[in-house]
């Protein structure tokens, strides 16, 4: 799942989130191996909207080794 696709699992989600929070919604919605270690690599902070998710998503770890070279 991308990053972007997983806005749509939090969208009726009540802002702000913590990484736990972000972690039972995805579960909830049976989110692949690959974004629960990204979603496990977030710092743990309040995240203020959908769009702040986003963007610590696509900068873990797992996001940068899961991408392929240009």
């Amino acid at each position: 799942m991308r990053a972007s696709a997983f806005a749509a699992v939090l969208g009726d989600v009540a802002f702000p989130l913590r990484r736990e929070e972000i972690a039972a919604a995805a579960a909830d919605h049976g989110v692949d191996t690959l974004m629960q270690r990204k979603i496990e690599q977030l710092p743990d902070r309040a995240y203020t909207d959908v769009f702040d998710i986003v963007v610590a998503l696509s900068s873990t770890p797992a996001h940068f080794r899961g991408r392929r070279p240009l």
